[in-house]
């Protein structure tokens, strides 16, 4: 087994890009390929609809693609949006990455996402019981993935409902009608 090298925080954002995402997988600094605007109008509505979730349960966070989360294998990942609740912070909130893994990541699936990519993500994803939220804009289909229940599928005119997350319902004619 390969030894993972170790990085602060100050040389993971020297590495990057302006501009650019970045995640520190297996020992590597990952650069993210730029999304289109699709992708990008499906991340707006999502946002918009996590912040009227996190304005009515203030005891839940929510943040965009920009915030980095440290998974149980030690990888640094940014999803497209991420649900945390609120007392996972034990005091400030950090000026850097969460020491721990969001409660909830939405990835939105982008033409560039390797098969092998979205595989290790997944993979991160599971080990640190993440519930996973997958939305292909292309196939107006979400994918849910909550650890120790069953696959399930959802399409328009459905909503998007997580049974662990009591009120969250993102109705997902509007979130996919790009």
């Amino acid at each position: 087994m390969a030894t993972k090298t170790i990085l602060s925080w100050e040389d993971f954002l020297a590495a990057g890009k302006e501009g650019h995402k970045s995640e520190w997988v297996d020992g590597e600094v990952i650069m993210m390929s730029p999304v289109n605007i699709r992708h990008e109008l499906v991340l707006a509505r999502l946002i918009a609809a996590l912040v009227a979730f996190c304005g009515a349960h203030p005891e839940w966070l929510c943040v965009t693609s920009n915030a980095v989360f440290t998974m149980a294998s030690g990888n640094w990942r940014c999803a497209d949006a991420s649900l945390f609740r609120k007392e996972r912070f034990q005091g400030e909130i950090p000026r850097t990455k969460a020491d721990f893994a969001p409660d909830v990541a939405f990835e939105i699936l982008s033409p560039s996402a390797t098969p092998s990519i979205l595989q290790r993500k997944r993979q991160d994803y599971h080990e640190s019981g993440v519930i996973q939220v997958w939305i292909d804009p292309d196939k107006r289909l979400v994918e849910l993935v909550e650890p120790d229940r069953p696959l399930q599928y959802f399409q328009p005119p459905q909503s998007l409902v997580i049974g662990s997350v009591p009120g969250l319902r993102i109705e997902l004619e509007k979130l996919l009608a790009v």
